[in-house]
């Protein structure tokens, strides 16, 4: 008989760089100072409730991204976590990891980037703190994927 042991989860935070943080709460706090006096002196309170919604929106998800996204490698996937946003992806699906510097919308807070491409023609970029470790996990995890740059 023998024994399978589970292969123990890798967390990983993403890594934020300053001007990612720096515009999410400039936008949070420009929103705020347009959206508030109007909440203050509107006279219909639908039209109070739907400005509250936005104000609380465009305060709430950009704190919500900074402060939760992170990378999970289980022993059967990666799992992508950013704000309200989830990634599931079978690591048996990896079929390449590289470093990138794209500017394309991501759960990545910072341009210090691996793209993570799976399935048919499906690609992620994340940004995780720990890159090698990241990486090698995935290097260990993924044996068939071309891993490149690293």
């Amino acid at each position: 008989m023998t024994l399978v042991l589970p292969v123990p989860r890798a967390f990983f935070v993403s890594k934020v760089d300053a001007w990612i943080s720096g515009i999410a709460v400039a936008a949070g706090f420009t929103c705020l100072s347009i959206a508030a006096p109007m909440v203050l002196f509107s006279t219909s309170s639908a039209e109070r409730a739907v400005l509250a919604g936005v104000v609380l929106v465009t305060l709430v998800l950009p704190i919500w991204l900074l402060l939760d996204t992170n990378y999970t490698v289980t022993g059967e996937e990666l799992r992508i976590r950013s704000g309200p946003f989830r990634w599931r992806i079978a690591l048996s699906e990896v079929r390449a990891v590289s470093p990138s510097r794209s500017w394309l919308s991501s759960p990545a807070l910072s341009l210090d980037r691996i793209r993570v491409q799976y399935g048919a023609a499906r690609s992620v970029l994340v940004s995780p703190r720990e890159k090698q470790r990241f990486v090698d996990c995935l290097r260990e995890r993924c044996p068939a994927a071309h891993i490149t740059g690293f």
